[in-house]
């Protein structure tokens, strides 16, 4: 399994506006890529301006299926997004063993 950590860091006051649209457009991805086993949006405590999107896949076939053959590199974003990111999003893959 392979665990793909997208990271946002959100303008300040725009976190429920981010979180809606984020929500809005995840909620589809498990009827839409049946190799994702799960997923979850977290908002860090310490610092509420930091998001992750966290998801499970079951393996590399999979994620190019979701998010094309630069999947190690290219985030996936929604329409509009840039606007209430600090800073382009960063991208982390990691091996569940």
């Amino acid at each position: 399994m392979i665990v793909r950590v997208s990271e946002a860091l959100v303008v300040s006051g725009m976190l429920d506006e981010f979180l809606v649209a984020l929500r809005e457009l995840v909620e589809g991805f498990p009827a839409a890529n049946p190799g994702l086993i799960s997923h979850e949006v977290l908002v860090d405590l310490e610092h509420g301006d930091r998001v992750q999107y966290v998801s499970r896949w079951r393996g590399v076939d999979d994620l190019i299926a979701y998010a094309g053959p630069g999947w190690e590199h290219d985030a996936v974003t929604f329409p509009g997004e840039r606007r209430f990111l600090q800073q382009p999003l960063s991208l982390r893959h990691f091996e569940a063993s």
